[in-house]
């Protein structure tokens, strides 16, 4: 009795060493979720969402330290060995959901569901893209990474490749707050994930910004027990329904990343040229070869169909290229708006105003020459800025602008822009310190407060007018109009205080 105790209990064991299948998980009713890292919160939900999917609970603990995934039984992490991560083998887990990386020795510990595609990239502060523009810049400089992440065997392994240049030092910390320290001026830059550098830059577009790409694309995914193969099957099949627009995944992301799962996919497929042919190579030459029993014709129907295969591929890298395109444009007039903002923070004066705002503008656009004017009501107008120029002042500019005063009185009276694409060289010539030349276009933008145009900013660019300067004004055009309404009717209070107080003062004894 006392051997079938002991053969018992050996067996017990020995089953708790191989992990928990899907099976073992729907007859506890439970599935026991281990996270880590700063994004644990957000990998908890994601990995409850699995559990409901599954339809059983959710027992989730957070690990204190990110390697903890991938102990052996004796507590530490070897990478040259192959052995299960021990809270795997032992069933104190059944599922990462932290996003791993799947690197090599990592599959020596676990098995890795592939969930998404992504690339490591660098991110510093915004000054350093001037001085860190690719990989070779990074020697020498400081960096802070997670401990125990891709990224910093990425830097290692970076380091191992110098030679005899200087390596880079690395510091560990948690992610959030590598990011600090970067910010901060700690650091000389960080490298992350694609996916979550959306989210850190877009929180502190003042001091960070992404700079490049490092190292190769890579797939993300969750871990499980290697003998969970039906666990496998269900994981793949939960992704596989998650990828599409208002999926749990796709809004978790958004929430997390400020990016949905299906738009990053998107921004992710656009530069993904190899990975998508070598799909073609799979899908159409490799069937072609096991046909080679000599018919030339059917060789000659399938590179037909590889043409017409080829083109659409071409046609769906194009739309995807134009809507990358299209969210960097987007991201750029959004930050150029919100730099507009900090820097009419500290102004006091409605002259101050208008010199920020047309200096704004240039950083913006190919702007030679531009001057702002404010509208009375009775269409009566008044220099307030001018950028560039012959005049020592704005008002000055404008009476040197032979044809400004007929071009502001029509953009005051319909209220509607005024373009004069490539007016020539009798009509104005853009002044400033580097000499003159003929202006490509001159644009007049309104300024409207309830429907009265309040001001106008007249610009001489050296480029042509396109519609992404006209989207962009367009974007700023409203904080313009609010400023100059606060400034004049601060103005006009003042002059309204300044009588009061002088009938006030007669009155006194």
């Amino acid at each position: 009795m006392q051997s079938i105790a002991w053969f018992l209990a050996f067996t017990l064991a020995a089953g708790s060493a191989f992990g928990r299948t899907l099976q073992e998980i729907e007859r506890s009713r439970e599935l026991r979720i281990c996270v880590a890292g700063s994004s644990a919160d957000n990998y908890r939900l994601d990995g409850e969402d699995f559990a409901r999917y599954l339809g059983v609970e959710a027992r989730t603990v957070t690990l204190a330290r990110w390697d903890q995934q991938f102990h052996n039984a004796q507590g530490v992490t070897v990478q040259g060995e192959r052995y299960e991560a021990a809270l795997l083998a032992t069933g104190k887990c059944d599922l990462y959901p932290n996003d791993l990386h799947i690197t090599d020795w990592r599959k020596t510990k676990m098995t890795l569901v592939p969930y998404f595609a992504t690339r490591n990239v660098v991110v510093a502060r915004p000054e350093m893209r001037s001085v860190l523009r690719s990989e070779a810049d990074l020697a020498g400089r400081k960096a802070s990474v997670q401990a125990g992440t891709a990224y910093e065997g990425w830097l290692q392994g970076f380091n191992a490749g110098l030679g005899e240049s200087a390596p880079v030092v690395i510091e560990t910390a948690p992610t959030d707050q590598s990011m600090q320290a970067v910010a901060q001026r700690r650091a000389d830059f960080t490298v992350i994930a694609a996916e979550s550098a959306f989210h850190w830059v877009r929180n502190d577009l003042d001091n960070l910004d992404v700079l490049f790409a490092v190292g190769e694309a890579t797939t993300a995914g969750w871990g499980i027990a290697f003998a969970a193969a039906d666990l496998e099957r269900a994981l793949q099949r939960y992704f596989n329904d998650s990828r599409r627009v208002g999926s749990n995944l796709d809004v978790s992301w958004r929430r997390r990343y400020g990016v949905s799962l299906m738009e990053y996919q998107l921004f992710f497929a656009s530069f993904d040229d190899d990975g998508r042919w070598r799909e073609l190579w799979m899908a159409w030459i490799i069937p072609l070869g096991t046909g080679l029993s000599g018919v030339l014709l059917a060789m000659l129907f399938w590179a037909t169909r590889l043409r017409r295969e080829a083109g659409r591929h071409q046609l769906t890298l194009k739309a995807l290229q134009q809507s990358h395109d299209q969210l960097t444009r987007d991201a750029s007039r959004r930050r150029a708006v919100s730099d507009l903002l900090l820097a009419l923070q500290q102004v006091g004066t409605l002259a101050a105003f208008a010199r920020i705002v047309l200096r704004e503008l240039a950083r913006q656009l190919p702007m030679g020459q531009a001057l702002m004017v404010l509208v009375d009501e009775d269409r009566s107008v008044r220099a307030l800025a001018h950028y560039a120029g012959s005049g020592a002042t704005a008002q000055q500019t404008l009476s040197e602008w032979p044809t400004t005063a007929g071009m502001i009185e029509r953009c005051a009276a319909t209220g509607e822009p005024v373009l004069i694409e490539a007016p020539g060289a009798d009509y104005l010539r853009i002044q400033s310190g580097l000499g003159h030349c003929t202006p490509a276009a001159i644009y007049l933008l309104p300024i409207k407060q309830a429907g009265r145009v309040s001001a106008i900013i007249e610009l001489a660019l050296t480029e042509p007018f396109s519609q992404e300067h006209r989207l962009l004004l367009m974007d700023m055009e409203p904080i313009v109009a609010v400023g100059i309404q606060r400034f004049v009717g601060e103005d006009a209070a003042g002059a309204a205080a300044g009588p009061a107080r002088q009938v006030e003062g007669g009155q006194a004894p």
